[in-house]
């Protein structure tokens, strides 16, 4: 819904270049408007669902331009829960998937879900909560749900597809751990896990750990005084500081 027609063409070439690599799309239907949840939104998907055969899917772009203001004497989580409760019920009566596209609020915060915009009655009414965030480390899709393993994954968004590269963990793991090997590789001397923090600009439990596990498989040579060199840096080897 906030996006024009012109808009949805580009992004369909863009992701399925040429007709001959097209799945069939003759039961993609768009809709540019539609009422609120609790006024007359329900009773549309109902009047879709039984005019189609086999209705699998609805995706709705974005929520906030359906979800209702909030009633009086309601705290934000009420009124959230209560603007996705009618259509949680639905999609579970008639096992139809909907997908609630919603913006997440700016800064940080300890629990993922906390990071969306509003409050936690969004997350609490849905049965599956799946968050994309972008930090300095890459871009990351989190999942949370009441039928699925809670999961972080790593993703990599390439010519127009999103790619799942492996568990977020890991693949953090071995950036920082590559992180670590460079700066160790064009070291004038052996460095400490301290100047090896302030080099990559990672926190020094971080750097401790990755050392730790480094070491145990010969990814880096310790020396005197609790410094590390780079395997390859024969010369710092032979000769520490």
């Amino acid at each position: 819904m906030e996006e024009k027609l012109s808009g949805r063409s580009n992004r369909i070439n863009m992701l399925f270049p040429g007709e001959r690599n097209r799945p069939d799309l003759a039961r993609l239907e768009w809709v540019n408007d539609a009422p609120s949840l609790n006024k007359g939104f329900i009773a549309g998907l109902e009047d879709w669902r039984t005019s189609v055969a086999d209705p699998r899917l609805v995706v709705i772009d974005v929520l906030q331009r359906v979800k209702p203001a909030g009633k009086a004497g309601q705290t934000s989580y009420e009124s959230d829960y209560d603007a996705m409760s009618e259509l949680q019920r639905w999609t579970v009566d008639h096992r139809v998937t909907v997908l609630c596209l919603h913006h997440t609020r700016k800064g940080g915060a300890d629990d993922p879900l906390e990071a969306l915009s509003g409050s936690n009655g969004l997350s609490a009414c849905a049965d599956t909560t799946l968050l994309l965030d972008r930090d300095g480390s890459g871009i990351t899709l989190y999942v949370r749900g009441r039928d699925v393993e809670e999961k972080e994954s790593a993703l990599r968004f390439l010519s127009g597809t999103w790619n799942l590269i492996g568990e977020a963990t890991e693949v953090r793991r071995t950036d920082e751990r590559e992180r670590i090997l460079s700066e160790l590789l064009i070291a004038d001397a052996a460095m400490s896990p301290r100047e090896i923090a302030m080099a990559t600009s990672m926190p020094r439990n971080n750097v401790d750990q990755l050392l730790f596990k480094m070491g145990k498989a010969g990814e880096v040579q310790k020396t005197g005084r609790g410094c590390y060199v780079h395997p390859d840096r024969t010369d710092l080897i032979e000769h520490p500081r």
